[in-house]
């Protein structure tokens, strides 16, 4: 098991199903070709491609009752129909340009959300810096942790899947927007850089009941 911090950069997520998280990888690959020094790099071990619901830091020793109260929310939320309906881009603070898939928010979407940042509320710990992140991170992937409530939650909730650095095509060969998908998966995991999903610390299953596995 891996050693965590005292305070953990956590992330509660859902998780996609197989075929989109392919299509999230095969987007990025597109998007390393044109920068192969791109700082994201999608896979199925170590950074899944995921839709934030809550960013936030925590203690370690709380990471039991956290998962505790994750649980009881999923089993208690439907799986969620979902689309990405375009490719989005924005501008970051350095210039450079951060794709994604663009998900429309359902109001099941958005009430998992409220539920999930209403519920964290008490867990939430101030940020330490870069120790509570895997690995070496940026002064942008502390920002993002600390912005994250003021500039992304409740009516600023705006879900996504980020496929990585460099401008991808609105036109991609063999993805044919919009995609519906079926998520039935909700995780917590443990930040990395660019707030990537670097660890899943424990996974759930939407409306089913308990963590399908933890590590």
């Amino acid at each position: 098991m891996h050693e965590l911090p005292d305070t953990v950069a956590l992330d509660v997520v859902i998780l996609p199903p197989e075929p989109i998280i392919e299509l999230a990888i095969s987007a990025n690959r597109i998007l390393l070709a044109g920068n192969p020094g791109g700082a994201i790099r999608l896979g199925k071990g170590d950074c899944l491609p995921h839709i934030s619901v809550a960013i936030f830091p925590a203690r370690r020793d709380d990471i039991p009752g956290i998962t505790a109260e994750i649980d009881r929310i999923s089993r208690s939320c439907s799986p969620m129909t979902l689309v990405i309906d375009a490719v989005a881009k924005r501008r970051t603070g350095a210039g450079g340009i951060v794709s994604s898939f663009h998900v429309p928010r359902p109001e099941v979407l958005q009430l998992f959300h409220k539920t999930v940042m209403r519920s964290m509320k008490p867990y939430t710990v101030p940020p330490t810096g870069p120790g509570m992140f895997v690995g070496d991170v940026s002064a942008s992937s502390i920002d993002c942790l600390y912005r994250f409530p003021k500039t992304s939650t409740y009516e600023r909730y705006s879900p996504h899947i980020t496929l990585g650095y460099g401008d991808l095509p609105e036109l991609i060969p063999g993805i044919d927007l919009p995609v519906r998908f079926e998520a039935k998966e909700a995780a917590i995991c443990h930040l990395g850089g660019h707030c990537t999903c670097r660890r899943v610390l424990a996974r759930f299953s939407l409306g089913a009941g308990a963590p399908t596995g933890s590590h």
